[in-house]
């Protein structure tokens, strides 16, 4: 089952944007406006075109990354207008992040820069396709890049993590003409009217034709059933994600804490109910 499950006779299926469907967000129902999924039943709207079957082959530790930290970062890629060659800049490589590096290699990337700082998350980030780790720790990321380039910046940035200040730091890195992709899901804006700032200058005064593009998890049947294939016929293995791994209903509480703590060993959390 993917995070996200349109309603598929909408109008925003009509026109393109099936994760928005009845209004912006509208797809994710489950833990946002309905009762989430930790229980024996529960409904799942169009169930024939958003649900999909798991290959028999496949592990559950790699299936449970496609409905939602594959499908999410792939959409990165995807929306990052990734041509072949391209030098490409992820910002955060928590699950999401390390997926758009996965799939910025896919759509044939050249160099990747992969924005963090964790060993087991840099480890899986070089595993997916990352050529070089910017250490934000060391300096002003988007100063490291550019000198990294020989001062050109990148052809596209994928946001994947960050506070409400980090479109200053994507904007400043890219190119004249290249995309910036976000995927990070913003809790908490800057001042009292939530702003999201981006940097004048460094945006061209508006004219440099760095677009912004936005994105929210896609869902669907067919999305899944392709990711699945991504997995089945060796493309990449989102299982690497998957650092701990629990078994029992009774361990869900154990994983979500994790989950909030964010230890430094942990990618993401796995909860196998036998």
């Amino acid at each position: 089952m993917p995070a996200i499950t349109p309603d598929w006779d909408s109008e925003a299926v009509q026109r393109g944007f099936p994760s928005q469907t009845g209004g912006p967000l509208g797809g994710w129902k489950f833990s946002n406006f309905k009762d989430g999924v930790f229980a024996e039943f529960f409904h799942v709207n169009s169930a024939d075109s958003n649900l999909a079957h798991l290959p028999d082959d496949m592990s559950l530790e790699a299936g449970i990354m496609l409905p939602d930290m594959l499908s999410t970062g792939f959409a990165g890629a995807e929306k990052a207008r990734i041509d072949i060659g391209a030098t490409v800049a992820i910002i955060g490589i928590g699950p999401v992040g390390l997926a758009s590096i996965a799939g910025a290699t896919l759509r044939g990337a050249g160099r990747i820069f992969a924005v963090g700082t964790r060993p087991v998350a840099v480890k899986v980030a070089r595993e997916y396709g990352a050529t070089d780790i910017i250490n934000y720790r060391e300096g002003d990321t988007a100063e490291q890049i550019i000198r990294a380039t020989g001062g050109t910046g990148v052809d596209a940035v994928i946001v994947a993590g960050g506070g409400p200040d980090i479109l200053m730091d994507a904007v400043r890195m890219a190119k004249p003409g290249s995309m910036i992709s976000n995927v990070n899901y913003f809790g908490e804006g800057m001042g009292d009217e939530e702003i999201l700032p981006i940097p004048r200058i460094g945006w061209g005064f508006g004219m440099a034709d760095k677009d912004i593009a936005t994105v929210l998890c896609p869902g669907g049947r067919v999305r899944m059933e392709r990711l699945a294939d991504v997995v089945t016929y060796g493309r990449m293995d989102p299982s690497l994600m998957a650092t701990h791994v629990f078994r029992g209903f009774d361990r869900l509480e154990e994983a979500l804490l994790l989950m909030k703590e964010k230890p430094r060993d942990l990618i993401k959390p796995v909860v196998l109910l036998d």
